[in-house]
């Protein structure tokens, strides 16, 4: 489930569009399918692996300093954790889809409210976008 929400966030986060998965004239139901199996797959295959990591904080200021002015290292690390095999995956949904025929298109995002979904994904792509995740069709 977290893997397909980052999925979402990160095309929710591409501009000036969004990333979706097209094979033309697939039935969008089979495509979600699709999708919410390869996504499976690479979470079985490649499961969450957290890890600590640390990086020097640099701080430019004069709250450390007796001068007026300094800039220095302070001595308590960013400490923070990452997934390491986030990107693992995301490559393994990637090579999932291509292998089912599917490419990573960008989209615009629809206009709030002003979209019908499609039942199948289109063969021209000109003048869909995307509106919650899904191809549409603007009224």
């Amino acid at each position: 489930m977290r893997v397909i929400l980052s999925v979402l966030l990160l095309a929710a986060c591409t501009v000036p569009g969004q990333s979706v998965w097209l094979r033309p004239g697939t039935p969008t139901q089979t495509a979600d399918i699709d999708l919410a199996t390869c996504t499976r797959e690479a979470q079985t295959a490649l499961p969450e692996r957290i890890r600590i990591a640390t990086a020097p904080r640099v701080t430019i200021g004069a709250s450390l300093c007796e001068g007026p002015l300094c800039i220095g290292v302070n001595d308590a690390p960013e400490i923070f954790d990452y997934d390491a095999n986030a990107g693992h995956r995301a490559r393994a949904v990637a090579a999932c889809m291509g292998a089912k025929g599917y490419g990573l298109t960008q989209l615009p995002r629809c206009p709030q409210g002003l979209t019908v979904p499609v039942q199948n994904q289109p063969f021209d792509i000109r003048g869909f976008c995307v509106a919650q995740g899904r191809i549409a069709a603007p009224r």
